[in-house]
């Protein structure tokens, strides 16, 4: 039988920080990064010509952790990628970036609210078995 302590409210609002001080919602994030870059390689595959820069710059796309927890950024080691999203002074802007950003933006919302529901359903079976 619970105390009227451990049915209080407050007794349940410490139990439910302490299980979201373990939660983490690396895995989802690691996925929206991995789509990121998918689509960031298929937008430059569609965008005509694949010239041997061109192939470089899909091939070094990657996915790496950022500074902090739960963070990834998708990078690139060329510089032409920056030219084609911008344009240089002698070529015109063919963004290839910046859609599959807009495109995955949608998703991660969603994705990032399923995380959390699940991580809300945890906590709630984990307090009523203790």
């Amino acid at each position: 039988m619970k105390t009227s302590r451990e049915l209080s409210p407050d007794s349940f609002e410490n139990d439910l920080v302490k299980q979201f001080e373990h939660i983490s919602f690396d895995h989802e994030l690691r996925l929206i990064a991995e789509r990121l870059r998918e689509l960031a390689k298929q937008e430059l595959k569609d965008g005509g010509d694949i010239c041997l820069r061109k192939q470089k710059l899909v091939d070094s796309i990657r996915v790496v952790s950022g500074a902090r927890k739960d963070q990834y950024l998708v990078v690139s080691s060329r510089d032409y990628g920056k030219d084609l999203e911008f344009g240089a002074r002698n070529s015109l802007e063919k963004p290839w970036f910046i859609p599959a950003f807009v495109t995955v933006a949608g998703s991660i919302d969603k994705c990032l609210q399923g995380a959390l529901k699940r991580a809300l359903l945890k906590a709630r079976r984990l307090h009523i078995r203790m």
